[in-house]
């Protein structure tokens, strides 16, 4: 299957899923900015071109052309080592993202990490749009990075709902990508996501190639400190795509007793 064609109704545009960028942090939280670098340079190497979720989600619905190899970098939590690390990495390169703000706390902390002690600041107001008059994509992380699965439909509303208000009163512009906190979703989270008009949505599940009736369960591939060069350049090719319908063939297989 080519890179950014529609062929069979799917298409190949790994989704790369980072959290922080910094020096020193561990190798679970995220990445250095010498590691995104060497990322970022490879893929520049090889000529991929980065888009948002919304060209993904225009690509399966109508069949918009896509660049050639497209491919999809984001940042989760909006922290602001993305702003002052990861940012000058990607421009350098000519890369943009798609940075999942949690806007209740934007301009403060990720005050939801507190009780493991790892509160660190978050972009402000002012970051958020120097990236968006670069091109750079927001979709929306709720307001307060709540487990949406584990609140009172209402209040889960509330979350994505107002999420979504906050980033577009700031951008003056619509958003349409969302991504699950904590990666926890099920139908009824979905549906609430559809409905209050996001166009697709991101999960922690592990692929690199999508199908328009996945667009709000769409797969990506966790990048941290622990991704060895090696598996960062398999994670990008057709072969791990395989490799992800092997296994997953083999549990049903094993479901079933077979």
């Amino acid at each position: 299957m080519n890179e950014g064609k529609k062929m069979a109704d799917q298409v190949r545009v790994p989704i790369l899923y980072y959290h922080r960028v910094s020096e020193g942090i561990s190798l679970k939280q995220g990445v250095s900015p010498s590691v995104l670098k060497a990322q970022v340079d490879y893929l520049r190497r090889r000529r991929y071109h980065s888009i948002g979720f919304e060209d993904l989600a225009n690509h399966l619905q109508s069949g918009t052309p896509l660049p050639p190899r497209p491919i999809i970098l984001s940042f989760d939590d909006g922290y602001l080592d993305t702003f002052t690390l990861a940012y000058p990495i990607l421009k350098e390169a000519g890369f943009t993202a798609t940075i999942f703000v949690v806007s209740g706390f934007i301009g403060e902390g990720s005050i939801w990490e507190g009780s493991q002690g790892n509160v660190v600041p978050l972009m402000t107001r002012e970051n958020i749009l120097t990236l968006s008059a670069d091109r750079f994509h927001f979709g929306g992380h709720t307001r307060t990075h709540k487990n949406l699965v584990s609140l009172r439909p209402e209040e889960a509303r509330n979350e994505v709902e107002m999420g979504k208000r906050d980033l577009e009163d700031l951008l003056q512009k619509p958003v349409y990508s969302f991504a699950y906190p904590y990666g926890d979703f099920n139908e009824q989270i979905i549906d609430l996501v559809k409905n209050c008009g996001f166009k697709a949505a991101r999960t922690v599940h592990t692929g690199n190639t999508h199908q328009e009736k996945d667009l709000f369960r769409l797969t990506c591939v966790k990048i941290n400190g622990m991704t060895p060069a090696w598996k960062f350049k398999y994670y990008l090719t057709g072969l791990y795509h395989l490799d992800i319908l092997w296994q997953e063939w083999r549990k049903a297989k094993k479901r079933h007793g077979k």
